[in-house]
């Protein structure tokens, strides 16, 4: 039996594209999945909202801070800008 390789070389390019359409899939496969589990995501957000016993969450205010002086700045209680005119 004697080796042909053209047809050798058939095989192994076909071998080759093979693997490389089942890479493609694979991603193809991968975004699906993801795509589908941030689509339940949603979903499972919806039906919580759209349910008979939710309730939004009161918003939280941060609490105010008093200003922070700069170096060498004093307390006037006025803020930097054009002075006032004089007529």
């Amino acid at each position: 039996m004697a080796l042909n390789f053209d047809e050798f070389q058939k095989i192994v390019e076909t071998a080759q594209q093979a693997d490389a359409v089942k890479a493609d899939l694979k991603r193809a496969l991968r975004k699906v999945t993801t795509t589908l589990g941030a689509l339940q995501a949603a979903l499972g957000e919806m039906e919580a909202v759209l349910s008979e016993t939710y309730v939004a969450a009161p918003k939280v205010r941060k609490p105010r801070q008093p200003r922070v002086l700069k170096e060498g700045e004093e307390p006037t209680g006025k803020k930097p800008g054009r002075p006032k005119k004089t007529a």
